[in-house]
């Protein structure tokens, strides 16, 4: 019988091609289709575990064949996966921005004079006019001096009831000088809002929008002044007849007189308002020249430059009319004027008129008004204070 030979291949796969062919992800192991029953699988599951709890010590931490490729495997798996401590490192990554920008926004602590308190009040003990609040450990000058409403409305408000010189601290002017200054201290410092620019701006521009040049009532012409004297005959005139003419000579004079009291009453009223108008603005000027130097931070400083640039027009429109009030008053400055003085004086008003309204101001005039009663003498016979 003859024997029948059989043929016998064998297909060997290298370790590439073996890897190319071949799925050694657990979850080819899972979604194999292979006839395993549940209880060889879950045997291999524990086999699996056993060695690697065996082998867990002599498993390499990093390469190839590793804890971390196991890890870094069994996470792609899952996949989504989420460790609690990233989640934890998030939640301090957060809460490090939160405090940064807390910190970057907060302001620092106010910086305090080692013996005279923020909130406390300091007079100088050899010129009590000279007041200051304390406020970041600098001295803020008040406005006024112990009877201005602004000192006493400032101790009211810091809870001082009895006398002035109980509520502050009467301090040396040598020991004052060494106090740093600090921004000015005005009524706006009591208010309970600030203003912005726009706001505080129309304050004070709407406070002098006045025109001399266009107020018919300054105008001495507008005020009738009589021309009467005794007629040529007035000698041979019958006495009956010298006595109407007296008396309608005294009546016109009286008239004149009331003409020249009616036009001085109305331009001293006019002064003394423009002479307050023109203080406050120049103490809102002076104001803001200090803040511009001593305002804590620079977006105060910043406010108050604009704020005297807007006043500056505004203060000199009212100074120009001091000036043309000073050439008016100079005629009509005698409060005691009699009937014939009164006409005389209200005539050289009247032919003046037109030269010292229309002559524009010259510096020298404007400049002397401006600072602390600076030219209150310009206007003899009124009370400005």
């Amino acid at each position: 019988m003859a024997q029948e030979r059989i043929k016998l291949t064998k297909k060997v796969y290298d370790k590439q091609s073996a890897s190319d062919l071949l799925n050694r992800s657990f979850s080819e192991l899972a979604n194999s289709n292979d006839s395993v029953t549940n209880t060889n699988l879950n045997n291999k599951i524990n086999q699996l575990f056993t060695l690697y709890n065996d082998l867990f010590y002599d498993v390499p931490k990093i390469g190839k064949k590793s804890h971390t490729s196991f890890f870094q495997q069994s996470r792609d798996y899952l996949g989504n996966y989420i460790d609690s401590k990233d989640t934890e490192i998030d939640a301090l990554i957060e809460r490090i921005i939160e405090l940064e920008e807390k910190l970057n926004t907060s302001e620092t602590p106010d910086k305090e004079h080692p013996f005279y308190r923020n909130g406390s009040i300091i007079v100088d003990r050899e010129a009590d006019w000279n007041i200051y609040y304390m406020e970041k450990a600098t001295r803020r000058k008040l406005e006024g001096d112990t009877k201005s409403e602004l000192f006493i409305d400032l101790l009211a408000a810091l809870g001082h009831r009895g006398t002035w010189t109980e509520g502050v601290t009467l301090v040396s002017p040598s020991v004052i000088s060494n106090i740093p200054p600090g921004p000015r201290f005005g009524p706006e410092d009591l208010g309970s809002a600030e203003t912005n620019v726009e706001e505080e701006t129309a304050t004070f521009a709407d406070s002098f929008n006045y025109n001399a040049l266009q107020d018919g009532e300054l105008n001495p012409n507008n005020y009738p002044i009589t021309e009467m004297t005794r007629p040529s005959n007035y000698s041979s005139m019958a006495v009956q007849n010298r006595q109407r003419v007296d008396n309608e000579i005294y009546q016109v004079g009286v008239a004149n007189k009331n003409s020249y009291d009616t036009y001085r009453e109305y331009l001293k009223n006019r002064i003394t308002e423009t002479w307050s108008t023109e203080r406050r603005l120049d103490v809102l000027s002076d104001k803001y020249r200090n803040d511009i130097e001593y305002s804590f931070t620079q977006p105060e400083r910043d406010k108050a430059q604009i704020l005297l640039d807007n006043l500056g027009p505004v203060l000199r429109r009212s100074q120009e009319t001091l000036v043309y009030y000073k050439r008016l008053w100079t005629f009509v400055k005698n409060k005691s004027a009699n009937n014939a003085q009164a006409k005389k004086l209200m005539l050289e008003a009247q032919a003046n008129f037109e030269n010292n309204i229309n002559t524009p101001v010259a510096d020298n005039e404007r400049n002397e008004y401006g600072g602390w009663k600076k030219g209150k003498d310009n206007f003899q016979n009124i009370d400005l204070n």
